[in-house]
């Protein structure tokens, strides 16, 4: 069970870090191209020279001629890649200084990139492999026809995705497209999900009365032997291991938190079921690191969007329009969170059974992590603090959704974050006519909120 867990964690924190990198796409395709080489190669061999040496659209040569032109071609690709590592490396320095280094991470998991890295890869090694795969003319005198057309073809394929590159790279620096993108991450945090109780409602009471009197006493202390953020939790990993060993894990941190040296994680009950391999099992179910990442920390993938709105309304570069479409891909995710409802504390096996308890991302929590810092750095903008206003009226559309357990704080939070932005434009240097118009949208809204009670 132990070796499951590990292998379970580590897959999946180490598959986050290779949807961020630069590296993985051209190492698998290289790869491809080099079975693909041997591949076509052999094919070669299956076919006489003289059924194409008429064709246009197939080169024809010896041996020594193939190879030549596949290694000239390899040394094209590779001289040419230089230029793509450039186009690649600038915008890297663009996003950094401009929308915060948080930003690279979305600039380094663009599909794009990484798939015309590995054109250029795999076209090297194709061109390489099937070069080295050519035996002396006097071992094979017929020359690999298809090998090196294939090759030529994937050489002209690889410098049409650098015009691709160049095209994509242009768009997507685009501060709306960098927003979009950091949306789409905030998007699939909320969407991702954590395992729900599957025991029925009277069961999960039974279990919950049971388990109170357990909680209140001493647990087992789970500590960490690292210092960092948590980037990753597996839960399954929790519940599967508090079912084998009939125990019940409550998390004292979350993804995001920073953990110094020997910090305790979570506690176990009862102690006497507890022993150093359980302990051990359990800690294996924590990843951290020096970052924290959007995996599983909602917060984080809030900040993303915050951190380009506040530098866009910096006096350096004061762009509120690149700060309003934060704000809207902001309030789009908070809104998907709420439609989806708070995930619940209390967490159980099929058996109705307590195994796992945590303390979940709040509504509250996001929204001051959402607009604390873009309503300080908008004080003297109203258009900034209006489109503000705009944006908790969609999330207050949602506040109704089935799946909210408690609307009415909900709203009371929202209400007090409108009473927050009329405050911080009165702290402004807004014009008068500008205050009034915020403070009727703020008033109106209040009472709206206060109507859907």
């Amino acid at each position: 069970m132990r070796t499951r867990t590990i292998r379970r964690v580590a897959i999946r924190y180490r598959w986050d870090r290779l949807k961020v990198s630069f590296w993985f796409a051209p190492v698998v395709m290289s790869l491809g191209a080099a079975l693909f080489a041997w591949l076509m190669y052999w094919v070669d061999m299956q076919i006489p020279n003289e059924l194409l040496e008429t064709s246009r659209f197939v080169l024809a040569g010896t041996p020594g001629e193939m190879r030549s032109i596949l290694i000239n071609m390899a040394g094209t690709v590779m001289a040419t890649a230089g230029v793509v590592f450039t186009l690649l490396t600038l915008p890297l320095s663009t996003v950094a200084a401009q929308f915060g280094s948080r930003l690279l991470r979305v600039f380094l998991g663009d599909r794009t990139s990484q798939l015309v890295l590995g054109m250029f890869a795999a076209a090297f090694a194709y061109c390489l492999t099937a070069a080295l795969a050519i035996p002396p003319e006097e071992v094979q005198p017929e020359g690999p026809q298809i090998t090196a057309t294939v090759g030529l073809y994937l050489v002209v394929a690889t410098f049409a995705s650098l015009i691709v590159l160049i095209q994509h790279v242009s768009t997507m620096l685009q501060a709306p497209n960098i927003a979009a993108a950091a949306g789409a991450e905030l998007r699939d945090v909320v969407l991702s999900e954590m395992p729900d109780a599957v025991a029925s409602d009277s069961l999960r009471q039974e279990s919950r009365v049971a388990s109170a009197e357990l909680l209140k006493k001493d647990g087992y202390p789970v500590s960490v032997g690292d210092a960092g953020f948590i980037e990753y939790v597996d839960p399954e990993a929790l519940l599967s291991l508090s079912k084998e060993r009939n125990l019940v894990v409550r998390l004292l941190h979350k993804p995001g938190h920073f953990v110094s040296l020997g910090e305790v994680v979570a506690m176990i009950w009862p102690v006497d079921r507890v022993d150093e391999q359980a302990v051990d099992q359990f800690r294996e179910a924590f990843r951290l690191g020096n970052t924290r990442t959007p995996t599983q920390d909602i917060s984080y993938a809030v900040n993303q969007l915050v951190e380009m709105a506040v530098r866009a309304m910096s006096p350096a570069i004061n762009d509120p329009f690149t700060a309003m479409t934060c704000l809207d891909y902001i309030g789009e995710g908070l809104a998907l969170f709420i439609r989806q409802g708070e995930k619940g504390s209390y967490y159980y096996d099929v058996q109705g059974q307590l195994r796992l308890v945590l303390e979940p991302v709040s509504i509250s929590e996001l929204l001051n992590c959402a607009f604390d810092m873009i309503r300080h750095a908008s004080r003297d903008n109203a258009s900034v603090l209006l489109h503000m206003l705009e944006v908790i009226d969609t999330i207050g559309e949602e506040v109704g959704s089935p799946a909210m357990k408690n609307p009415v704080a909900v709203r009371q939070e929202l209400g007090r974050q409108v009473k927050l932005i009329l405050a911080e434009s009165q702290a402004g240097e807004s014009i008068r006519q500008d205050l009034q118009l915020i403070r009727r949208n703020s008033e109106a809204l209040v009472e709206k909120l206060l109507i859907l009670r």
